[in-house]
């Protein structure tokens, strides 16, 4: 399933894609997102879990007051990622506390690599939606490297071809989609072969891989032209 009705597979069709995540980021920063409901209070362990190496004393986070602790509030005081999920504070409780888009989810340092963990992709999920994921965590070649054959890629609804997509242009990081992307030898059904000709990837890679001309042109649909112009 690809993320935008108005994707195009083929030639420009990376630029479409980018074109299109834009435009969905910028509709989304301008929308009012609604109020969560407030989160189960933090306990002892999980506030002081927040604050080390930070600056911060325990004695300040402790006798906080709990809707203090808040977006601003890690901001400023530089809690980032790795603390927050030490003190097990999942991304729907995050959205209670102020972090309300997936933007600000990815300013306190979440990146990529932290969907690929299937609990966590699916607190993600449940508050943010995957359209508005994708915008902020599908980005680059190296995303979609990170994405490829987890959990997160059905979780987020998505396709190898969407991922290939945004690969345009950098056949190695293709490859390592392709290879990341069971079952071997079989897991171009539905790709565009104007797809894999935007990548870069080529017959000599495409062979690497596990694929001959005949499965590229069963699960592609590709022509004996696109076949030509993949080097078979």
């Amino acid at each position: 399933m690809c993320v935008c009705n108005t994707v195009v597979e083929g030639e420009g069709g990376c630029r479409e894609y980018r074109a299109c995540m834009a435009l969905r980021r910028t509709m989304q920063d301008s929308e009012t997102t609604s109020v969560a409901p407030p989160s189960r209070p933090l306990s002892i362990r999980q506030r002081l879990a927040l604050i080390i190496q930070t600056g911060v004393a325990a004695e300040t986070i402790v006798d906080m007051p709990d809707a203090e602790i808040d977006y601003d509030f890690l901001l400023s005081n530089g809690v980032r990622a790795p603390l927050l999920k030490a003190a097990k504070i999942t991304p729907v409780q995050l959205k209670a506390r102020g972090v309300q888009t997936a933007s600000a989810f990815k300013t306190l340092d979440f990146t990529t690599l932290d969907l690929v963990d299937g609990a966590f992709c699916a607190s993600c999920v449940a508050a943010y939606g995957a359209d508005e994921l994708l915008a902020e965590f599908l980005i680059t070649p190296q995303d979609a490297v990170a994405l490829a054959g987890s959990s997160a890629m059905q979780q987020l609804g998505i396709d190898l071809g969407t991922l290939l997509i945004v690969c345009c242009g950098s056949p190695k990081l293709a490859y390592e989609v392709v290879a990341q992307t069971p079952p071997r030898g079989n897991c171009l059904r539905g790709v565009a072969p104007e797809t894999l000709l935007d990548t870069g990837l080529r017959a000599k890679t495409l062979r690497q891989l596990g694929y001959t001309a005949e499965t590229v042109s069963a699960q592609t649909r590709a022509t004996v032209g696109d076949l030509d112009k993949l080097g078979f």
